[in-house]
């Protein structure tokens, strides 16, 4: 499957893939922020970006599966983005929330509030593109046949981070 455009996203996207909703009720499921690289092709273009939890900042949440295959990521997320080449970082709030719903045909991203953005395909928007902090509303949809996103819209601001990297 092509790189999704969130933190959360990625691992919240398998566990609604892998995990059954079998129960009535939700499944309430901690979701750690883990250490990921970003590499420069999907990033920066020139350096590659480790990002790892906040030192002394909570960094997770809760991952919410209902029965019916729908997910939300929620709680605080705050990550340290550094330049792998040059060691510079910088602290961000990345807390979402992200909701999916799972279709026969789709998969719907919706991503609210502060989100990470990074390796969107070129059909996103250009202030998308490279590695950027999104506040607002990001609609990303994914076929679920070919793992290939389909459309993603944003309604919101977008800061590229890679400035602020180098």
């Amino acid at each position: 499957m092509k790189q999704l455009n969130c933190v959360s996203t990625v691992a919240f996207l398998l566990l609604a893939l892998a995990l059954p909703a079998l129960a009535a009720e939700p499944i309430f499921i901690e979701n750690p922020m883990t250490p990921f690289p970003i590499p420069a092709v999907q990033g920066c273009g020139t350096f590659d970006v480790l990002v790892t939890p906040e030192e002394g900042k909570p960094s997770g949440g809760e991952l919410i599966m209902f029965s019916n295959g729908d997910a939300v990521a929620a709680g605080p997320a705050f990550a340290t983005l550094t330049n792998a080449t040059t060691g510079k970082s910088i602290n961000l709030n990345v807390s979402g929330p992200t909701r999916i719903t799972v279709t026969t045909n789709t998969i719907v991203v919706m991503n609210r509030g502060l989100s990470l953005v990074f390796g969107a395909p070129p059909i996103a928007p250009p202030n998308l593109q490279g590695l950027a902090l999104a506040n607002g509303l990001i609609v990303t949809t994914i076929d679920i046949s070919t793992g290939n996103i389909t459309s993603i819209s944003f309604t919101g601001r977008a800061q590229n981070l890679c400035p602020l990297l180098e």
